[in-house]
């Protein structure tokens, strides 16, 4: 047996391309820092001998915000429906247009894969944003632009929800987390009742239908994660904003556990909200939320109630306390990130402890993890690619100056993967989490214009003069 190496990387959310053309909702802006480090992994790879696995451990690509499009246009407002198409076909039509933006990606990982000595394989897990790869067809199309051809096609593993080998457990990580974004059979990510497609959890349509459009004025969005806490902090920061992805969120996706009655007497908590939402002047209820603090309270329950309802948030309480109390609505957003993190830490032990696994690998959450767990193995959560702000100890001002100048906080990146390093024996002697490369920056300013020399001086007090007489600006 040889040495291995076993590189693990998640939540890339490649789209269509074009974010220096105009498109905003595209959040991978690291094509060229990716293209260079997957040739440092081959060129180690060569020099060491050692085979390498890479694992891309689910949303690597964001299919819920390509179009379905022959050409794409980076400026353009595509309409929902074009998000929406769930056939075979128009994911192979996405994944097209996703290689047609992102072409340095598709070529880097076909450098990569080769039958060796030493042997480099690669395996891309599905994750909530991309059960498209769990298509045959969308597999074998992916296998031609890898050109992955004879015996380099057996090195490509495409659509499984789940990697385990050399005492490594990688997935996702959306099956233990918020209900909303889980698959009913978190194998088999398909509609139970149309076996044909695809199944998207109910979160899905909230990207689709309303994340799709609002992001074009609030690129900022994707940087707070899960979309159940930006609930809280617009709320505090944003609350017209708050209004309306609140009523799209419950417009959205249907209860998954109801407070109705037996009787049905009793509407559900999404209901209740939704009708007041639906009753009401936003501008006078987003007023009425920053003037009264009583009202915003009880409002803030309500709407926890609801997203509990809907399988967004964890039931609780509510935000009252025992005293009457209230907390911030920042304080909950915080709470509902802390949880999610804690169960998939507890879902790594889990694993861990039901699987023999000494490392366990998740995604999801976008928050770059390091921890020894209870029972000795090691968890490893590699966060993402994409843009992410850790709200936790940021004050008003940085979250009012973030709403009003995000192209000052979107560049910040840190470009996680895991590392194991499994010695000839087959004993894992290194696990831990490293950083890609220093991450891509805003473009720099525009240089200072030289001084005019004195033939443009006179040319330009001619034009002055010019524009004087003739009353043209």
């Amino acid at each position: 047996m040889s040495a291995k190496v076993k590189i693990i990387i998640s939540d890339t959310h490649i789209g269509a391309g074009g974010a220096d053309m105009g498109n905003r909702l595209e959040d991978f802006i690291s094509d060229e820092v990716f293209f260079q480090w997957i040739h440092g992994l081959i060129e180690e790879s060569e020099q060491s001998g050692r085979e390498m696995t890479l694992i891309i451990n689910g949303d690597w690509i964001e299919f819920l915000q390509v179009p379905t499009v022959g050409s794409f246009d980076p400026t353009r407002h595509y309409p929902t429906d074009a998000y929406t198409d769930l056939s075979e076909e128009a994911a192979i039509q996405r994944l097209e247009v996703v290689h047609a933006g992102h072409p340095q990606v598709f070529q880097a990982l076909a450098d990569f894969i080769s039958p060796g000595p030493p042997r480099r394989d690669l395996v891309i897990l599905f994750g909530n944003h991309d059960p498209e790869l769990a298509y045959a067809g969308v597999q074998e199309h992916l296998l031609e632009l890898l050109d992955a051809r004879g015996r380099k096609r057996e090195l490509v593993r495409v659509g499984e929800r789940r990697y385990f080998k050399d005492g490594v457990l990688v997935e996702h990580g959306n099956a233990f987390t918020e209900a909303v974004n889980r698959f009913t059979d978190p194998d088999h990510p398909f509609d139970p009742e149309e076996e044909r497609l695809i199944q998207r959890p109910p979160g899905s349509y909230v990207v689709t239908d309303f994340y799709n459009k609002v992001e074009w004025d609030r690129p900022w969005i994707d940087g707070v994660h899960p979309m159940s806490s930006l609930v809280f902090y617009a709320l505090a920061y944003d609350p017209i904003f708050a209004l309306r992805f609140i009523k799209a969120l419950l417009t959205s996706t249907p209860d998954l556990i109801t407070d109705i009655l037996a009787t049905g007497a009793q509407e559900s908590a999404s209901q209740e909200v939704l009708a007041q939402l639906d009753d009401a002047d936003e501008r006078a209820l987003a007023q009425r939320l920053r003037e009264d603090d009583a009202f915003a309270a009880a409002f803030m329950q309500e709407v926890d109630q609801a997203l509990a309802a809907k399988g967004a948030v964890p039931a609780t309480a509510g935000l009252a306390t025992a005293a009457g109390e209230s907390r911030p609505p920042q304080v909950r957003a915080q709470e509902i990130m802390e949880h999610y993190w804690q169960v998939l830490e507890d879902a790594a032990g889990e694993m861990a402890k039901k699987t023999g696994a000494k490392v366990v690998s998740f995604g999801h959450i976008h928050e770059r993890v390091q921890k020894r767990l209870p029972g000795g193995a090691l968890y490893l959560n590699t966060g993402t690619w994409i843009w992410k702000m850790n709200f936790k100890d940021a004050p008003d001002a940085v979250w009012r100056d973030l709403i009003a100048h995000p192209e000052k906080y979107m560049y910040r990146r840190e470009l996680t993967y895991a590392r194991v390093d499994i010695a000839e024996n087959g004993r894992i002697i290194a696990a831990r989490l490293l950083l890609a490369d220093d991450p891509p920056g805003p473009p720099p300013p525009p240089e200072p214009a030289p001084d005019p020399n004195l033939w443009q001086q006179v040319v330009l007090g001619l034009r002055k003069l010019i524009a004087k007489l003739t009353g043209w600006v």
